[in-house]
């Protein structure tokens, strides 16, 4: 059902039970009126009868007696009644005039500009004496009549109004209800789940939107899946890169200085004598080894002690990372503390999830030293049995992260980028928060299945 049919139905259902119970109260507030009349058209009759009484016998005084009784019973609605002798004194009490049930302002406007002189009707007793009846005005239940009506409208307009307004709050709340879930599917599109698909609603414009949301997790989701495939061979490329390139390193590079060392201990010793080509050879020596040295530090960096097993074989990822700390600090890294805390409890990794794991932590070591002017760098590698992941974080007490809105914010370093593209190709999580009390921790989780 549409969303618009949905509302107009709901509020036509209240507005029609609103008009029945207005429509039951006017009627009981309309038969309270009649009873009013019926009952001051009995009076009527009664004040007709004593007006008729006298000519009988009885005295003036019997007389305003009767009509006090009759004044006093509230009933005659509209006028008061007064008898007044023939030398015009008032015989019967005067009329206390009722409380107004309203404001003044309001009764005066409602009393208008309407005559409010009495009517006198001049009575001859059987003993020839001449009395006055006088019908003195009173508005005053007519108007609060009038008033108590008008106060019953607004009270049943003000309560359709507000019981519309709660109905129109209730059934726009109700008919978006649906809108939480579409919320929370789209912060968990933004938050990269793809695999939990919004439910379907009664309400058809919404239920288009989750749809369409569910085609777009649908079409993301096979997407991520390429893109990690990507990843992966990508990844597997340069990994195979790195072997082929130490390989020949090792093997053409490695042999020429190992001969050219041999060489040059050969001039020194056949130089003997031969100061300047002596120690023209000893350079020749020296060097090679720098350079012998120097490569053999690059092959680590290319293809660590650890990472030599092919796809088919579990690595060392402690003795690798502990060789990669050693070689950081024997190549003068000693101003950098390094503290490595590694638990696998037996977990077996996979080679690929290894090596993006070191290649992680190598490239973190490598922004400290460059970017993060720190002393300390502690280093995490655990697995969470319970949950099935394997945990890594990296925290130093540099400088941290940069301002955000400063020059050094915008933009992001390859490693950075590196190390993003390993997470999201092993279905991993990663985040970077201010260390305390400063410098930056990065944490990253690998599903192990």
């Amino acid at each position: 059902m549409q969303l618009v049919t949905r509302l107009l139905l709901r509020l036509g259902l209240v507005g029609l039970l609103m008009l029945i119970l207005a429509f039951v109260l006017t009627l009981f507030s309309a038969r309270q009126d009649i009873a009013d009349e019926i009952q001051g058209s009995q009076r009527v009759g009664q004040l007709m009868t004593v007006l008729s009484a006298l000519q009988d016998g009885a005295t003036l005084e019997q007389h305003a007696l009767r009509i006090d009784q009759l004044n006093r019973s509230e009933t005659l609605r509209h006028f008061h009644v007064a008898l007044l002798d023939n030398q015009g004194q008032r015989l019967t009490q005067i009329a206390v005039p009722l409380p107004p049930t309203s404001l003044p302002w309001l009764n005066r406007f409602m009393a208008g500009d309407a005559g409010l002189s009495a009517y006198t009707l001049p009575v001859q007793r059987p003993n020839g004496e001449l009395v006055t009846v006088m019908l003195e005005p009173n508005p005053q239940p007519e108007i609060s009549e009038a008033i108590n009506s008008a106060w019953l409208q607004v009270t049943l307009f003000s309560l359709m109004v507000l019981v519309l307004v709660m109905a129109l709050a209730f059934s726009v709340r109700h008919a978006l209800s649906p809108l939480n879930n579409i919320l929370n599917g789209i912060a968990r599109i933004e938050g990269g789940d793809y695999g939990h698909p919004i439910p379907t609603c009664a309400t058809r414009e919404l239920n288009q939107i989750g749809q369409a949301l569910n085609h777009l997790s649908a079409a993301l989701t096979e997407q991520l899946a390429k893109q990690r495939d990507l990843l992966h061979r990508l990844q597997d490329v340069q990994e195979d890169e790195r072997r082929q390139l130490a390989h020949d390193l090792h093997d053409e590079f490695g042999q020429l200085l190992t001969a050219i060392q041999v060489d040059a201990s050969y001039l020194v010793k056949q130089s003997n004598g031969q100061s300047a080509l002596q120690d023209c050879a000893r350079a020749m020596y020296d060097n090679s080894s720098s350079i012998l040295s120097q490569l053999k530090s690059l092959l680590v960096q290319l293809r660590p002690y650890g990472l030599q097993g092919d796809e088919e074989h579990h690595i060392a990822l402690e003795q690798a990372l502990r060789e990669l700390i050693r070689q950081r600090q024997a190549r003068g890294d000693t101003e950098l503390s390094y503290q490595l805390q590694v638990e696998l409890k037996g977990a077996e990794l996979p080679q690929r999830l290894s090596v993006a794991a070191y290649r992680i932590i190598q490239e973190a070591l490598t922004n400290v030293l460059r970017h993060a002017q720190a002393s300390q760098v502690v280093i995490d590698v655990w697995v969470d049995a319970h949950e099935q992941l394997l945990l890594l974080r990296i925290a130093d007490n540099g400088k941290g992260l940069p301002q955000p809105g400063s020059s050094k914010s915008t933009g992001q370093g390859l490693g950075l980028i590196g190390i993003k593209e390993r997470v999201l190709a092993n279905r991993g999580s990663l985040a970077m928060d201010r260390g305390q009390p400063s410098g930056l921790e990065i944490k990253v989780s690998f599903p192990l299945c």
